[in-house]
């Protein structure tokens, strides 16, 4: 027990240490497009995150997350990206998606995720989800008015550019010595350079002006739908992956704030396993209501989660029960941004059954790292 948690403490202080290193001075705003880190869903499908009432929101970047609630010394690992945002939306200027449908606004959101972890049985989970955040009450990029400054100085710098681009490129056309031409590329090559860069301290500039956003409205309202997949399984040999059991969820997480400090979080989820071994499926249906109180640097939770099952022999089988949560279960914890990159989420998870009586107690930890 004190090797792993020796082991914790490497990781968040080498984490720590490596984002200082890079960013140098930071300021006490959390640089982030949107107003938190969330939970990847594929980690929020196995219970491995702090809060089962996860919160939701929209991270717009490539995110990793380490999960510690078996205390092993092999971490749970789940990984996290929005490809479409990715692929076409994540430019030097906000112009196309400002433009783009509302569907199109609606499907950058996308979200894909998949993890595993390992419980105090040595049983792993394996699942991945997908996630569209269908309402957000706010949206910095949407604004035009919080980037007008920054977008003027960069169309002038930008005309700038493209004006020696096409003198270069005039030039090289008409150029017929070999070393002359030679010569042209090579400052040709220096003014490409010089576009690359202009785009990268744009994107900067975009993402310092939607973090100071986001810290005034850190628990903004938003609703997020989810559906996966989850798999529990042990690894008998290395050519063997022996599946015990196999099913699919579908949830809503919905978030309210009040004020500047307040955030309350709901959830409705159904979970159909299917039990390979005894050839059944199992129904759970649950629902939840999150409090957290805070900052977007600082906050605490404390949550209440009910499961009903059409099987309540779900709860003591290990091999099946990959919701990770009894008839009540309730959570107390908080999340610290510990720089503009990383986030420690830590919780102690209170399980009873479905008269109240008492049954177990787990404390959980996690780290979760935006990869830019």
């Amino acid at each position: 027990m004190r090797l792993n948690f020796y082991f914790l403490m490497v990781i968040i202080l080498g984490s720590i240490g490596q984002i200082k290193a890079q960013m140098g001075s930071t300021s006490d705003i959390p640089v982030a497009s949107e107003f938190a880190i969330p939970v990847s869903p594929a980690f929020d499908m196995i219970g491995a995150n702090n809060a089962l009432v996860a919160r939701p929101g929209n991270i717009r970047d490539f995110k990793v997350d380490w999960a510690f609630k078996s205390w092993r010394l092999r971490p749970n690992l789940a990984l996290q990206a929005q490809p479409i945002w990715e692929i076409v939306y994540n430019k030097s200027t906000l112009e196309k998606y400002r433009k783009a449908s509302k569907f199109m606004q609606l499907l950058s959101t996308l979200d894909l995720s998949a993890g595993t972890i390992e419980d105090d049985s040595q049983v792993r989970r394996l699942s991945w989800a997908t996630k569209l955040t269908v309402y957000r009450q706010k949206d910095a990029l949407l604004d035009p008015s919080l980037f007008r400054e920054t977008e003027v100085a960069f169309n002038e710098r930008r005309k700038i550019i493209l004006d020696q681009l096409a003198v270069q490129k005039t030039a090289l056309k008409a150029e017929k010595d070999k070393v002359k031409r030679d010569s042209i590329k090579i400052h040709l090559e220096d003014v490409e350079l010089q576009s690359d860069l202009l785009d990268i301290e744009q994107k900067r500039n975009n993402l310092d002006i939607a973090s100071a956003f986001a810290k005034k409205n850190w628990n903004a309202s938003f609703i997020d739908l989810a559906y996966g997949r989850i798999y529990s399984y042990k690894n008998d040999t290395l050519l063997k992956l022996d599946l015990k059991g196999s099913g699919y969820a579908v949830w809503l997480n919905a978030s309210y704030g009040i004020g500047s400090k307040i955030l309350m979080t709901g959830l409705i989820k159904t979970v159909v396993i299917r039990d390979d071994l005894k050839g059944e499926n199992i129904n759970l249906f649950t629902g939840g209501f999150n409090f957290r109180y805070g900052s977007p640097k600082f906050n605490f939770f404390a949550e209440a989660l009910f499961t009903q099952t059409n099987n309540s022999l779900i709860f003591q089988d290990n091999t099946i029960n990959l919701v990770q949560a009894n008839s009540l279960t309730t959570s107390y914890g908080g999340d610290w941004r510990i720089s503009r990159n990383v986030m420690l989420s830590y919780g102690v998870r209170v399980d009873y059954d479905k008269n109240f009586v008492f049954q177990s107690i787990s404390p959980i930890a996690g780290i979760a790292c935006m990869m830019r």
